[in-house]
């Protein structure tokens, strides 16, 4: 080495050399010095073994540095915390150990296995110690990173088990352990990422749900296959667009026509009602939107048989009348008389068909309509009188044969009404219409054109009995009146010979549903109003099958449906008569409901007000007992001017669905008006604020507000829980 001077390297090499020899010297004469004082009281120690005095033996071992003479003195003597002391002086590592691990002390033999150099007895020890931490490090240390990454979790050290756990490649375990760290920190959003690493969704669900994020919900839902109550979720966070997709692929239609029209998408809502069957609404939702050419190519392709035949026809008048389409115009009044109507509108479009037919030079067609409307004019009264002018006014080859054959009736002198048969018709109650009051809602089933020419339309010559009714029951029942038609049956007034009383029948007829479906439904209205015994319901008296044909009979009531007695615009002016109503009202509906029974059409038209003041409630024919599981038939029951919003949407519904048509007609007693008339009532009623009562009637105060608000409530929970506390209300904001 250049530059380095060679003394300076001998007198280093000749230090090293000193300083080694010296260690090793003074090395040799401590082991010397210690072997030399052993041998020197060794015999000492032996004399004390010999004598029986362990202990002394084992105190002078220790004292002269011979441990592990000592610690087998200790075990000897079973004194095993000495002895494992003694070897651990000793370097005795795995006897002391193990006596340590005896005496269960852990730690201590924990660290007599690390000094021995055995890592799996010291990791052993550690945990048996409890002493996660370090136990966490030594498997890490040793290559065991799973036992690591658990021991490290016990430990609380949550970020060393996440490394130990990515490592491992195990992400679900270390984001599951991540999610539970953002719980408990309340960090909900990241939480929920979290729980769908570690595939766990329930868990994300409810971080999604503290968080209250609505839509996040929804998007999850939607995500694992549960699409309903996604939907459900989008609708609520008002997510329409969203909710009415997800509806139209699970192919709930309605549902999904009604989110669309929330959405303000008119076409797609349209598009579903279509693909649903329900022409009635498509219609009017095309005249609302402008769309007329639209709306009666659609219109005119609903058959007679079908359920909304009556009702859009009347739509195709007014529309046609506009158009100035008199072909089509006259065409649809004469299918209208083949239909369900009561005889006065029969009488009313068929007059309107007959002048049109005259107009257009359609005698035929005229003459058509002349042989609809004579079995409806009773003798000499004032429709004959004009039937008789048309027909003298058609071309010969026109006119039916039945009027050719009638002698002639004076023109000129247009006698009044009488009546065809005075006795029969003497004790007719008054106020009671043709028109029958005990179910005035509009038909949801079209009678096939069949049924509607034979059943009690006519009478049989040779029997007197009305045709199409079960000969059989005339030995039970006589003085058969038709008075109408209900939701799915004809209904007769007729006294019952046995018991000498005046009761009213009603038979089941065949209409667009199943026939086994329209039986269902007719013995459960049967059935469920027979469970009723209560003086504000009508009572059922008896039931049965005849000639294939259902009926019932049930008691006969005198007087008026409340709709009767509520003026178009004008709110009800006698308090007492409205309380006394409306506590007779409300008993009825909560008796039902004590019975799980839900009417599901409260309206004015099913309480009949009898001529002595009670109060009566008509037609469970759509009531439905909770859970009975009518699934989507249940979004076609009732009336939309008074239904629920979780009817229109087709939701499950309880009894409150009726305390929320019970608030409609609180609101048209108030105020003399409904709450929605115009526009699209089912939206109206799903998502649009109450109307301020107040602005229809300003001698309303804020109580009365108040009970209407609460009765019609969007949400169930937020409406009366029974129909008597919303009458007790009523009773104080009118006090």
């Amino acid at each position: 080495m250049e530059g380095v001077d060679p003394r300076v390297v001998s007198y280093s090499l000749l230090a090293v050399v000193v300083v080694g020899g010296t260690w090793a010297i003074r090395r040799m004469m401590d082991k010397f010095s210690v072997g030399a004082a052993k041998a020197k009281h060794r015999p000492l120690v032996d004399a004390r073994v010999k004598d029986s005095d362990l202990e002394v033996a084992a105190k002078l071992a220790l004292d002269n540095g011979d441990f592990e003479h000592a610690g087998r003195l200790y075990v000897r003597m079973g004194r095993d915390l000495e002895a494992a002391r003694a070897y651990r002086q000793a370097k005795q590592y795995d006897q002391a150990a193990d006596l340590f691990e005896q005496f269960k002390d852990f730690p201590a033999a924990a660290a007599c296995y690390h000094r021995a150099g055995n890592s799996s007895a010291q990791l052993r020890m550690l945990q048996a110690a409890h002493d996660w931490a370090a136990a966490a490090e030594l498997a890490e240390h040793t290559g065991d990173l799973s036992l690591a990454a658990e021991l490290a979790q016990r430990a609380g050290n949550i970020e060393k088990t996440l490394v130990l756990l990515k490592k491992l490649g195990q992400v679900q375990a270390a984001a599951k352990l991540e999610a539970a760290l953002y719980e408990q920190r309340h960090e909900w959003a990241p939480a929920a990422e979290r729980w769908l690493i570690a595939q766990d969704p329930a868990r994300a669900l409810a971080c999604l749900d503290n968080a209250g994020d609505q839509l996040g919900v929804a998007a999850l839902l939607n995500r694992i296959g549960r699409k309903e109550e996604a939907a459900e979720r989008y609708a609520k966070a008002q997510a329409f667009d969203e909710a009415a997709a997800i509806y139209e692929g699970l192919v709930a239609y309605r549902k999904a026509a009604l989110n669309y029209q929330k959405a303000g998408n008119a076409e797609r809502a349209i598009h579903c009602l279509s693909l649903e069957g329900d022409k009635l609404t498509v219609v009017k939702l095309r005249i609302a939107n402008g769309q007329i050419d639209e709306a009666l190519r659609v219109a005119l392709s609903v058959g007679p048989a079908e359920a909304a035949f009556v009702e859009v026809s009347l739509l195709v008048l007014q529309m046609l009348q506009d158009k100035g389409d008199k072909a089509t115009l006259s065409r649809t009044l004469l299918a209208l008389l083949q239909a369900p109507l009561a005889e006065g509108d029969k009488v009313k479009y068929g007059r309107q068909a007959l002048k049109v037919l005259i107009e257009l030079g359609d005698f035929v067609r005229a003459r058509q309509a002349l042989t609809r409307l004579l079995p409806l004019a009773p003798a000499d009264s004032e429709l004959a009188v004009f039937l008789h002018s048309v027909a003298a006014a058609l071309p010969a080859q026109s006119v039916p044969d039945i009027v050719a054959a009638a002698p002639a009736v004076p023109i000129p002198h247009l006698r009044a009404p009488s009546l065809a048969n005075p006795k029969a018709r003497a004790d007719r109650p008054v106020g009671l219409k043709r028109t029958n009051e005990y179910t005035q809602v509009p038909p949801p089933h079209v009678l096939n054109e069949s049924t509607l020419d034979v059943i009690g339309q006519n009478t049989d010559a040779e029997s007197g009995w009305p045709s199409g009714v079960p000969l059989a029951l005339s030995s039970r029942y006589g003085d058969l009146e038709r008075l109408g038609q209900g939701g799915n049956g004809v209904v007769f007034r007729a006294t019952d010979k046995l018991l000498g009383r005046m009761v009213v029948l009603k038979f089941m007829l065949e209409g667009s549903m199943p026939s086994d479906m329209q039986r269902k439904y007719f013995l459960r209205e049967v059935k469920l109003a027979a469970q009723m015994n209560h003086p504000n319901i009508v009572q059922i008296y008896d039931m049965g099958e005849s000639g294939g044909v259902l009926w019932y009979a049930m008691e006969f009531v005198s007087g008026k449906p409340l709709t009767a007695h509520l003026v178009y615009g004008t709110p009800v002016s006698d308090t007492k008569w409205l309380l006394d109503v409306l506590d007779q009202f409300c008993a009825a509906l909560d008796h039902a409901h004590a019975y799980g029974l839900i009417h599901r059409d409260i309206k004015p038209d099913n309480v009949l007000i009898a001529d002595n003041g009670s109060v009566k409630l008509l037609d469970f024919g759509l009531a439905r007992v909770r859970d009975e599981g009518f699934g989507e038939l249940s979004v076609l029951a009732g009336t939309p001017y008074y239904m629920a919003p979780e009817q229109l949407d087709g939701s499950n519904v309880d009894h409150r669905c009726d305390i929320y048509a019970l608030g409609v007609v609180v609101f048209r007693m108030f105020t003399g008006y409904l709450p929605y008339s115009e526009g699209n009532v089912f939206v109206a009623h799903a998502v649009e604020a109450i109307p301020d009562p107040r602005r229809l009637n300003k001698n309303l105060d804020e109580r009365a507000v108040a009970v209407i608000n609460r009765a019609m409530a969007k949400r169930p929970a937020d409406r009366y829980a029974s129909c008597k506390a919303l009458a007790a209300d009523v009773k104080a904001a009118l006090a």
